[in-house]
């Protein structure tokens, strides 16, 4: 049987191609994962005050547990961020629940109880808020508008949801990064001390966009808040690398106003809650607008 490669050109030819498939397509394709990749926690029952309930995004079908308030209060839709799931946030939406407001937890794609496979950092995730919205109007809820609040991730998409929703009261973000690409440079050399100019970032970026069917482009919290219609309350995690002030204040930068900054003191990435004065700003932003 004669070799396939039977010429010494021929195997430099095939090992070129081999190495460059390796180098081109399935590096770029690994790092990517990276950036679609989620980690599912366990999913719990829910308790009073909360009913599991599910909502359709783009023919997924996503995981949220409903509080009910009155109708004098904007309802409420809490947004965990990656890796996480709306658990971490019962108890915060139950305190909000006491205030009055009716109050949303949702499981965004491919995290907690929800169906997906992919995240995209709050690309298509935008589409979970708009449809936790429109299941709360369904129900006949949020009568008197929304505030969105959003962590991480999950800020990024409730201020990209926001933007889309005339409806939308208020907003408040906690540790949102400023846009998709330069979050992905930041993050690569915050771990990985890669420079900006490496060609493996954009490559893992092009390829995700690919895979999660979005525009890394689009996805970004900074152009979303200059289009936001309501009150903005911008969260910094007073001990965050992952989005410091210089990040965050861009999307505060950004909102034309009414707005509030506030920084939690030592509080890490996606640690707000737990710091002293959560609940007096986050109250206080509320009733400042007539929330």
């Amino acid at each position: 049987m004669r070799p396939l490669f039977a010429t010494r050109r021929r195997r430099l030819l095939a090992r070129a191609a081999l190495y460059g498939a390796a180098l081109f397509v399935g590096l770029p394709l690994a790092a990517s994962q990276m950036l679609v990749g989620t980690i599912r926690q366990p999913t719990l029952s829910p308790r009073l005050p909360w009913e599991e309930i599910t909502v359709v995004s783009e023919g997924l079908r996503l995981r949220a547990w409903l509080a009910r308030g009155g109708q004098d209060r904007a309802a409420a839709v809490l947004v965990h961020g990656l890796g996480d799931s709306l658990e971490s946030y019962a108890d915060s939406g139950a305190t909000l629940c006491r205030r009055g407001h009716t109050v949303l937890l949702l499981d965004l794609r491919a995290h907690g109880g929800s169906e997906g496979r992919l995240t995209t950092l709050g690309g298509r995730e935008r589409e979970d808020v708009r449809a936790a919205i429109a299941a709360l109007r369904e129900r006949g809820l949020g009568r008197r508008g929304f505030v969105l609040l959003g962590v991480s991730m999950g800020a990024v998409a409730v201020l990209r949801a926001a933007a889309e929703e005339a409806e939308v009261r208020a907003v408040v973000a906690e540790a949102p990064y400023d846009d998709y690409r330069s979050t992905i440079v930041h993050h690569a050399r915050l771990y990985y001390g890669l420079p900006p100019w490496f060609p493996l970032i954009p490559a893992a970026i092009a390829v995700a966009e690919w895979r999660g069917a979005f525009d890394a482009d689009e996805v970004s919290a900074v152009e979303a808040a200059r289009r936001v219609r309501g009150a903005l309350l911008v969260i910094v995690d007073g001990d965050d690398e992952r989005m410091p002030d210089a990040v965050v204040r861009r999307v505060y930068d950004a909102h034309p106003g009414p707005k509030r900054i506030w920084t939690a003191p030592g509080a890490p990435h996606s640690g707000a809650t737990n710091a002293a004065g959560y609940w007096e700003t986050g109250f206080g932003f509320l009733e400042a607008n007539g929330l």
